[in-house]
């Protein structure tokens, strides 16, 4: 076979792949369910944070407590099942909370709660810490 001739049916069969793959893709796209806001209700969530004492180590609205306990934990970018899987087997400090202390569906609410919160205003925001990080003079 001549080289031009190799040479289209190469190019034919790139074509016919990226062709393939182009609706596999879209197959796949329209296929797949479109990711769920997650499930749980923020005000249920505030009243489950202060029931199970959540609050207690990680501030009012998971904005953190002292520095060696209870860190920051509303908005930190961190999914739902992994917000379930570290309260049901954490890694620091915290008790673990099994299902049967801590349903599902309540960590849902308090996870709610705490995506529902504000984010932080930048120091510089704030004229008191403002005031606090002049010097005096």
């Amino acid at each position: 076979m001549p080289a031009h001739e190799v040479e289209d049916e190469v190019k034919t069969g790139l074509w016919t792949i990226a062709a393939l793959l182009a609706t596999a893709v879209t197959l796949g796209a329209q296929a797949a369910p479109l990711a769920a806001p997650p499930a749980g209700n923020p005000v249920q969530g505030r009243e489950a944070f202060v029931t199970y004492k959540c609050a207690w180590c990680h501030g009012t609205e998971g904005q953190g407590g002292l520095p060696t306990v209870g860190p920051r934990i509303a908005l930190v970018p961190r999914g739902l099942e992994s917000f379930i899987g570290y309260v049901r087997r954490p890694t620091g400090r915290m008790s673990a909370y099994s299902e049967k202390v801590l349903s599902d569906s309540a960590l849902a609410d308090i996870y709610a709660y705490l995506r529902a919160q504000a984010p932080a205003k930048p120091a510089a925001d704030i004229p008191l810490l403002e005031q606090l990080r002049k010097p005096k003079g």
